[in-house]
């Protein structure tokens, strides 16, 4: 179980060389940006790798390709940055043995591989190297293999530690290294090797903003020591056991402290990230090292998705008491502790709060056998000390652990060769897992002993035999696909509802493969939950309580029974029901339906068989789609509302507009409300300019509120102005609108169609001779008007109202009056005059316009007032000449 960390991994990526160019990027926040002014040949992949890590992604894996690199991206995107064939210039590539993929460069020859071996030498091409990657076994920093200025790798040399000239020419070659952050560096060589290019692509720890890190105990780290002397006999044991000899190191350090960790943003992955410990001057507290596991509980205290970790040391050795010694003068400085910042890299730092207490030997044992994190137990009908597991699943990684693992040197799991080749059984040493790979037989329940060789940090060996169940579970791999349900209304009619979902059995039963016979023979009957996860550990409810009923149907859709009658099911149908579903369920979410199967024991109880997972989310129409507008009123989202006499209350001239008029369709049970925030005339918003209907029925009116009334026209603050209306509901037959999906938002100019418009004279101006007594008759035949769509109508009363009252045959107009501009040229206008019947002859109203006695033609003007039945008046200048004929 004992392994070396490397600091850094090398391997070789194929790239035809070509004078192409690529910027140098130490630092990707500031020096990024230059990485899009490259040669056309790689110009658009570098822009698309800016935009990524700008946007706050980062590099999880870059691998060689034909012809470049892959690079690969946390949300699963690839770019690919690749040359021209023949390099950009036309000239042949670099020469040497194919890339980790094995594929030839775009110039039809292949690149250069550089890997470090078990042995920890490089090795080029796959062929060992008299270099070195680490000095001994003990963590160091690599050096990684170089281009120099003359074209030739340059390695580490194995005494001094330092990098030498090999006998290797790059001739061009790339190559990348992967580094402890995570992040990549490129190493892009021109085409005879003199000068390299360096692209730094940042992992996870370069994407990470801020820390925070804490220790329960006052953040005091507390590292204790293990004497470790084994036995030559355990010595012995343990290297033909694993074949692998035991550390000749005389202390292992451990600590059982973890430190909580908390980054932003949330969403960057922590766990492949290897944390150290810095102090105030950059030294690195030698040899502790931490792993990241997301932490996915509730918080009580004080993931890849929470950005909250727990970080676990690992194990390091120390050679004598002189290195113990060394690594205690980093814990103080005259007599006071030195404070560490937790690093992701060395520029990502939490506060310097981390001290490391005086080291302690350690009394902690490993203590008990865990298996798949459950501590197995005394078996009481068994003599001696025989343990038993929990029943495990086939076809599942299962992990053996111990209750203390900071004490624990290594392990080693086995079986008989019998059971291993029975139960299939895959074992994964340096995990610490094995799984069962062959099913259980149909009718007994099948175990075979497990032992666990275990080594503690002291050196003892252990050997426990445990005894290890097979359940009857029937490993089945179906994949479903996700379902989607647009909720529909109900009818109440089971056989003709089709508010339901379904899933096909085949999917499962293909899955089974030649465990089908069996799961036929075993299966009884079966359970259904649902959960909120794709973890499956977030229950949405009971079954009975969820609002859906599962049931199992034939080829023809009939329904048949939950019992050993399941083999002979088509489908599975999921029948949803409105108003109980609506109150468990959100729409546009996945949800998991786990349909467990199971068999009937002896005993008459019942035992998982399988399960399937299928995922399935509801849907409901969006809430915009319940309005259609009616192109005649709409211009874009702005309704032109052109008030009618016929929405006006019978004893009210508000101005009021139907809403109705403006839509084709519409949702007669949305909420309406006038906006509030935004602000449309001053401060005042569209709440404070109109009143509106609560509902959207076929009454529903927007009516414009007597605010700020200009004193001329008689105009209120809100005539005129893009009012915005919000439509809304929260549900769709009990289903909840998602948040800001119920929302329907249109603007609404409510407008007279009069005051829009205009009056004018026929013939431009009215002449009216001067000296006439009684008086020149201003009529229709004079001056008219129009709308605000030039529909002409008679300004002058054109019939005889109730009573003989003036009245005009346009409903809009409410008063007409005259006023001359000039008194010295026009007398003062009296009142009109009503449309009158003499006899059988109608005569139209007028104005009666008195000139003055003036001694030469004049020009002036009488202003035609038009009020409306809202009240709202509109001036409208004429052009009038006084003519004086000599």
């Amino acid at each position: 179980m004992r392994k070396k960390y490397l600091s850094a991994l090398l391997f070789g990526a194929l790239l035809v060389a070509s004078t192409g160019t690529f910027t140098s990027c130490k630092d990707y926040d500031d020096e990024i940006n230059g990485l899009q002014e490259q040669v056309d040949a790689v110009k658009t992949s570098v822009a698309d790798l800016e935009k990524k890590i700008q946007a706050g992604n980062w590099v999880t894996a870059v691998n060689p390709v034909e012809g470049g690199f892959e690079i690969t991206f946390n949300d699963g995107q690839k770019y690919t940055i690749v040359n021209g064939k023949d390099g950009a210039d036309g000239k042949p590539g670099a020469d040497g043995k194919p890339g980790a993929d094995g594929k030839p460069g775009a110039d039809g020859k292949p690149g250069t591989e550089w890997t470090i071996g078990t042995d920890g030498y490089w090795y080029k091409d796959g062929i060992k190297t008299e270099y070195k990657a680490a000095i001994d076994d003990e963590e160091r920093e690599i050096i990684v293999p170089t281009i120099g200025e003359d074209g030739y790798w340059y390695l580490v040399d194995t005494e001094t530690g330092k990098l030498v000239k090999s006998d290797y020419k790059a001739n061009g070659a790339a190559y990348a290294v992967a580094e402890a952050n995570g992040g990549y560096t490129l190493y892009i060589p021109n085409e005879d090797g003199t000068d390299t290019e360096i692209i730094y692509i940042p992992g996870p720890a370069g994407a990470i903003s801020s820390m925070d890190a804490t220790i329960g105990n006052n953040n005091e780290l507390n590292i204790e020591y293990y004497y470790f002397n084994p036995t030559d006999d355990n010595k012995k044991t343990w290297k033909n056991l694993t074949g692998n000899d035991v550390t000749g190191n005389k202390y292992i350090l451990s600590t059982a402290d973890e430190i909580d960790l908390r980054i932003n943003p949330v969403n960057v992955d922590a766990s492949d990230i290897q944390f150290v410990l810095y102090n105030s001057k950059n030294e690195k507290l030698p040899n502790v090292t931490f792993t990241a596991e997301e932490y996915k509980d509730y918080v009580t205290r004080a993931a890849y998705g929470n950005g909250l970790y727990k970080l676990s040391m690992k194990d390091f050795e120390l050679k004598d008491d002189n290195a113990k010694d060394e690594f205690k003068k980093y814990f103080t400085s005259d007599n006071k502790q030195i404070l560490y910042a937790l690093s992701a890299d060395i520029n990502t730092r939490a506060d310097y709060n981390i001290a490391v207490n005086n080291l302690t030997a350690s009394q902690t044992p490993i203590g008990e056998i865990e298996i798949n994190k459950n501590t197995v137990v005394s078996d009481p009908e068994e003599p001696g000390d025989v343990k038993n597991a929990e029943d495990i699943d086939t076809k599942a990684d299962n992990t053996v652990t111990v209750e203390n693992p900071e004490a624990l040197y290594g392990m080693w799991l086995s079986v008989s060769k019998e059971d291993k080749d029975l139960f299939d059984i895959k074992f994964n040493q340096e995990k610490g897992t094995f799984s069962v790979n062959a099913d259980p037989d149909i009718i007994t329940k099948a175990f075979f002993v497990l032992t666990v060789h275990t080594m503690d940090n002291y050196g003892n060996y252990n050997a426990n035999e445990v005894n290890i169940y097979v359940s009857n579970k029937i490993y089945a791999e179906a994949d479903y696909d996700k379902r989607t349900l647009a909720i529909v209304a109900n009818d109440n009619d089971a056989t003709k509802d089709k508010n339901f979902f379904k899933a096909d059995m085949a999917t499962m039963t293909n899955s089974l493969g030649d465990n089908l016979a069996v799961w036929k023979k075993k299966v009884y009957t079966s359970t259904v939950a649902y959960y909120s996860d794709a973890e499956l550990k977030k229950e949405v409810a009971t079954s009975t309580t969820t609002g859906i009923t599962m049931s199992f149907i034939d080829a023809d859709g009939a329904t048949i029974a939950n019992d050993n009658s399941l083999k002979d099911a088509t489908d599975m149908k999921f029948l949803v029901k409105n108003a109980t579903a609506s109150d468990k369920f959100e729409v546009n979410k996945t949800y998991y339906a786990k349909v467990t199967f199971k068999t009937r024991t002896e005993a008459g109880t019942y035992e998982e068989l399988n399960s399937i997972v299928i995922p399935f989310e509801f849907t409901i129409p969006a809430f915009t789609s319940f309005f259609a507008q009616e192109p005649a009123v709409f211009d874009g989202n702005v309704a032109y509302a052109y008030m009618t006499t016929q929405d006006m209350d019978q004893n009210s001239s508000a101005a009021t507009y139907k809403l109705s008029r403006a839509f084709q369709k519409y949702l007669n049970t949305a909420e309406l409300t006038l906006d509030s925030k935004t602000k449309i005339v001053g401060d005042k918003t569209s709440k404070d300019l109109a009143t509106i209907a609560s509902t959207f029925n076929s009454d529903a009116k927007i009516t414009l509120k007597n605010v700020d009334v200009n004193t001329n026209t008689n105009v209120p603050a809100g005539y005129g102005k893009e009012l915005i209306v919000n439509a809304t509901s929260d549900n769709y037959l009990g289903w909840k609108y998602p948040e800001g999906e119920g929302t329907y938002t249109f603007k609404v100019k409510v407008m007279s169609p009069l005051f829009e418009g205009k009056v004018t004279a026929i013939d431009d101006v009215v002449k009216i001779p001067a000296t006439s007594v009684d008086g020149y008759k201003l009529g229709n035949k004079d001056i008219t008007g129009a709308t605000y769509n030039n529909i002409a109508y008679k300004v002058l009363p054109d019939i005889i109202g109730q009573g003989g009252a003036v009245d005009w045959s346009r409903p809009e107009i409410a008063k007409v009056e005259a006023e001359a501009k000039n008194e010295n040229v026009l007398r003062p206008i009296e009142e009109i005059t009503g449309a009158s019947m003499i006899g059988d002859v109608f005569t139209e109203g007028y104005f009666t316009i008195i000139p003055q006695n003036i001694n030469s033609t004049t020009d002036t003007e009488i202003t035609i007032k038009v009020t409306d039945v809202w009240g709202y008046v509109q001036s409208n200048p004429i052009k009038v000449q006084v003519t004086v004929d000599k």
